[in-house]
């Protein structure tokens, strides 16, 4: 699996680097990422199905317990078909697709490493190895969105994606580590063998693994981002909203349900009213589109909540429909996408209004779009009913009343299907121009790749026996159980059968009805523009963090040096001191000085009070100094003249710069009384802390000051009595130079800015 891995980044990085010779055959050699994939899965396959799960490991960090260990079961195996089967067949397209558009090769190579790491995050054993390809989704994705970044949709759209998933991404992050943590190990399957118990702590772990998966499965309230991800190119929404990208967040939840269900009692009713809430948004908004591909974009919402209910829920039975349709929705949804592509790119338009024509001008599309759209409806003698079946039936025993949800649900999926083949092959719509082919009907991977596609999904939907084993084996090595479905193309009469009838014959009238329905989703959608849309809120959201941020940075950022030191100097108190008071403050035993200390303790004290009321700049600097030397004078009553002499000619220094610089400032100053406050209040702050702090640390030393090893080796190995001297250049001789190096390199930025004004000055007559 890992020289899976390698050769789909080997591709990308080669695809990249070739892009001016390959053109658009760069999708073609990308292709052979996907393959390789399909080889491994051929190969090894077999075993995992019957149990026996593949493993790798490779070291990263070891000491951090950071390693990339792989772990293929059969759960994974079925993801890992539908990537690689889809990803063959949408690159070989992509091939057609596009153009001689320069940056073609960048955006292959970008969906080639997006595939890469699509395997890497179903095979992985490690959260935060998971956690690693998660992200490197997340990024690629926004490149792919974002590809006409000359458009601003195109880059809008990149931005929403990038932002909700990558904000979902950061909860999963902190969500894994409290559940390694908490667990003591990150290696996925040990977990789910042993899950850690329930605790308040474990439930906000789950609930934040649980906003990662619905933020990248587009799940209610943040599906937004995916409709407006529909801006990227075909191949790419092909790729990424029907067979990778949105499904990774069905195969994290679907993967951790278990330990979850274990540890949050929560888990399964809200990913119940998550996922039955998605369905039915999706399947009204699609309803309202003209535009074919943001009419599947909503129907890949609606779909993708009922996979989340259906492998999320933790029940075996809903597992295994929902994987059926998994797979299921992976070769409809891409071939019907691809389908989109090819109208579009043959015609110049994708607005049904105007599509006109279609259905004699391009047959073959015609009937693979017919053979797809009746999967996703769901008619006898597909796929789709196949799963659709397993499904409902595994909510028919679960009972309380989700079959009749899901049912209702499938009535929007009915109508909007018919109105997706109607509205692309039929006639146009009145008063509207008509689009037709602008030349003839193409013979290349624009038809028979969509034609690969929904040849299998019609053989699974007459033969699902073939895929039936994979689904069997995906359930037991996920939930430890039994067979607890079955894949049948007649399954008698069954009160799921009855649901189905009962949702196709609704969705039916219902599309004949077609304008009826038209002038109800548009009343409806007048009546509730006032109502916020999951786009709004994301909108109102980011100009409400902009809004923030610029108030807070003309808060902050004012341009006041005292305002700049005092936000410095309460940061550097109160967030250690947090740490400070948890821990206790005990005041221990302290040196106790003599009379010289204590006179030299007052002086300072009262120069450092003084100066918080003088309004003379030069009475400042003076009991500024006087602070100074009174410390220099603490320095050499504890036995430290070099570090007093030290302090001596650096408070020297800065008074006499300060006396030159006064020449140029009033001789008063005086802060407003608010302004005064807050100086003493930060003032008070900081030598508090200070005081607690240095009276914390001495008391709570255990072992033997540092000081006295130097002391102990100063002679025989630094051969230096000045014990000061050996700790500067020997013991610590690498932080002395490190100092140096400041100060020179502070010099020499001092010198560059005061030397031009020298010499302007002098050079100005």
């Amino acid at each position: 699996m890992f020289l899976v891995l390698l050769i789909h980044a080997a591709l990308a990085l080669g695809v990249v680097a070739a892009r001016s010779r390959l053109g658009r055959s760069s999708f073609a050699v990308g292709a052979f990422g996907p393959l390789s994939l399909l080889v491994w899965l051929i190969t090894n396959g077999r075993s995992i199905a019957d149990g026996i799960p593949h493993r790798e490991t490779i070291g990263w960090v070891p000491s951090l317990d950071l390693v990339l260990d792989l772990r293929v079961d059969a759960y994974a195996l079925v993801f890992l078909y539908v990537i690689a089967v889809a990803g063959i067949c949408i690159l070989l397209y992509a091939a057609r697709y596009f153009g001689s558009d320069p940056k073609v090769g960048t955006f292959a190579g970008t969906m080639v490493l997006f595939g890469g790491a699509m395997v890497g995050l179903v095979a992985a054993d490690h959260l935060l190895a998971m956690f690693l390809f998660w992200e490197l989704t997340t990024i690629t994705s926004y490149l792919l969105i974002g590809y006409s970044d000359q458009q601003e949709s195109a880059r809008s759209a990149a931005l929403h994606a990038a932002m909700v998933t990558g904000g979902g991404g950061l909860a999963l992050l902190a969500g894994m580590v409290m559940i390694g943590t908490e667990s003591g190990t990150f290696t996925i399957s040990e977990i789910l063998a042993n899950p850690p118990s329930g605790s308040a702590k474990m439930g906000i772990a789950w609930a934040l693994v649980l906003i990662g998966a619905v933020t990248k499965s587009a799940q209610f309230p943040f599906h937004g981002w995916l409709p407006g991800a529909m801006a990227a190119p075909t191949p790419a929404s092909a790729y990424l909203h029907s067979a990778t990208m949105v499904k990774a967040g069905i195969f994290l939840v679907g993967r951790l349900a278990p330990a979850a269900l274990m540890a949050a009692t929560w888990w399964q009713p809200t990913v119940l009213s998550i996922g039955f809430v998605t369905m039915i948004i999706g399947g009204w908004q699609a309803l309202r589109q003209n535009d074919l591909k943001l009419l599947l974009a909503y129907g890949t919402v609606s779909q993708l909540g009922f996979l989340f209910l259906l492998v999320g829920s933790g029940e075996a039975k809903l597992l295994y429909g929902g994987l059926a349709l998994l797979v299921a929705h992976a070769l409809f949804k891409a071939t019907l996408f691809m389908v989109v592509g090819t109208i579009d790119h043959e015609a110049g338009t994708r607005d049904l209004r105007r599509l006109s024509g279609l259905r004699t001008s391009l047959p073959a599309v015609f009937w693979v779009a017919v053979l797809a759209a009746a999967s996703m409806a769901a008619l006898p003698l597909t796929f789709g009913f196949v799963a659709k079946e397993a499904a409902f039936d595994g909510l028919v025993k679960s009972g309380g009343g989700l079959v009749a949800l899901a049912s209702f649900a499938s009535i929007l999926t009915v109508v909007y299907t018919g109105r997706f083949l109607i509205g692309a092959f039929g006639r146009h719509h009145p008063g509207h121009e008509p689009a037709t082919p602008l030349g003839p009907a193409p013979r290349n991977a624009l038809v028979w790749a969509p034609i690969v596609l929904a040849a299998a999904a019609a053989v699974l939907g007459l033969v699902p026996g073939l895929v039936a084993p994979a689904i069997d084996a995906a359930v037991v090595a996920s939930r430890a159980t039994a067979k607890a479905g079955k894949l049948v193309l007649w399954p008698g009469l069954v009160p799921a059968l009855g649901w189905s009838m009962v949702s196709l014959v609704i969705g039916s009238v219902l599309l004949w009805q077609n304008a009826l329905v038209q002038r109800a989703t548009d009343i409806v959608g007048s009546a509730s523009r006032r109502l916020p849309s999951a786009d709004g809120a994301f909108r109102r959201s980011v100009a409400g963090l902009l809004s923030f941020a610029d108030r807070s940075s003309g808060l902050i950022q004012s341009g006041s040096l005292p305002r700049y030191i005092a936000i410095i100097l309460l940061v550097a108190v109160f967030v250690p001191a947090t740490a400070l008071f948890r821990g206790g403050i005990s005041g221990g035993s302290m040196p106790v000085g003599g009379l010289l200390e204590a006179i030299l303790g007052l002086l300072i004290v009262g120069a450092a009070a003084t100066l918080l009321f003088t309004t003379r700049r030069f009475a400042a600097v003076l009991l500024l100094g006087g602070v100074g030397y009174g410390v220099a004078g603490l320095f050499a009553v504890f036995g430290g003249p070099d570090l007093s002499l030290t302090q001596l000619l650096v408070e020297t220094l800065v008074v006499a710069l300060f006396a030159l610089v006064l020449r140029y400032l009033p001789a008063t100053f005086t802060p407003a009384r608010f302004e005064r406050t807050m100086r003493l209040v930060v003032a008070v702050a900081v030598a508090a802390f200070v005081f607690l702090g240095g009276l914390v640390a001495f008391s709570s030393r255990q072992a033997a000051p540092v000081s006295d090893r130097y002391v102990e080796l100063s002679v025989p190995e630094a051969q230096g009595a000045n014990v000061v001297n050996v700790i500067l250049v020997d013991f610590r001789g690498f932080d002395t130079l490190g100092e140096i190096t400041v100060l020179a390199i502070a010099t020499l930025g001092v010198s560059g800015l005061v030397l031009p004004i020298v010499r302007s000055r002098r050079e100005s007559p």
